[in-house]
């Protein structure tokens, strides 16, 4: 399947069985009716419910759409690491050190999902996103240098949406926001090493909470179609 939904932001497809996008809601009639004609098992939202206030999901309601927050309401401690962090990669890692939990669920989501593929999104497509799909990357079978690539393509397809942010913040909320801008590979795959050098990897992480060898076997060869 290879098509690019009218009004989709950083969309495209990453493994056979999973495509990644950033928020819907500005996709046209003829975007909307696009992704429902792709026959998505399911469409996985990983925004705060607070975020879905301003950019609402146009699935809501659907039987393929869940809305499952990698970031957790009033989660101490990974308020202050994300609060604490200055680029994207320490963001990552705050994710994986604090919210394993959030991502084993969507992992589970992805690979409980009925047969078809999968679309994951959050708001622009970028990180928390970009998490998932490398994790699923590496369970596929990628390589690092791959799944680097694939995050720094969000950069390209998110001129334009960047450009939008700035003119719509105040200098001050733009100073704040521009280091996290820039889709580097190393922003991704610095979260990966910190796999390695605290678990084992990825997949010992993932197992260590509640993912089990089984579990990760079974989503690759679903990411992979086989």
């Amino acid at each position: 399947m290879t098509f690019s939904p009218d009004g989709a932001l950083n969309f495209r497809q990453t493994l056979p069985g999973l495509f990644r996008s950033g928020n819907l809601s500005r996709l046209s009639e003829p975007g909307k009716q696009a992704i429902q004609n792709g026959n998505f098992a399911r469409i996985l939202d990983l925004r705060t419910r607070a975020e879905r206030v301003s950019d609402a999901p146009p699935f809501l309601g659907t039987a393929g759409y869940l809305n499952l927050s990698v970031l957790p309401y009033r989660h101490r401690a990974l308020n202050e690491a994300t609060a604490a962090a200055t680029c994207n990669a320490d963001i990552g890692r705050a994710l994986l050190e604090h919210g394993a939990n959030q991502v084993v669920a969507v992992l589970g989501a992805i690979l409980d999902a009925p047969r078809g593929p999968v679309l994951i999104h959050c708001h622009a497509g970028k990180d928390r996103t970009g998490l998932i799909s490398a994790l699923c990357g590496e369970l596929a079978g990628q390589s690092r240098e791959q799944i680097g690539a694939d995050y720094a393509a969000s950069g390209p397809a998110l001129t334009a949406f960047y450009a939008e942010q700035r003119r719509r913040k105040t200098p001050e909320q733009w100073a704040r926001l521009e280091p996290f801008v820039p889709s580097q590979p190393q922003d991704v795959l610095r979260p990966l090493a910190f796999l390695d050098e605290a678990w084992g990897g990825t997949e010992a992480y993932l197992n260590a909470h509640g993912f089990g060898p089984d579990d990760s076997r079974a989503l690759a060869q679903r990411l992979l179609g086989v």
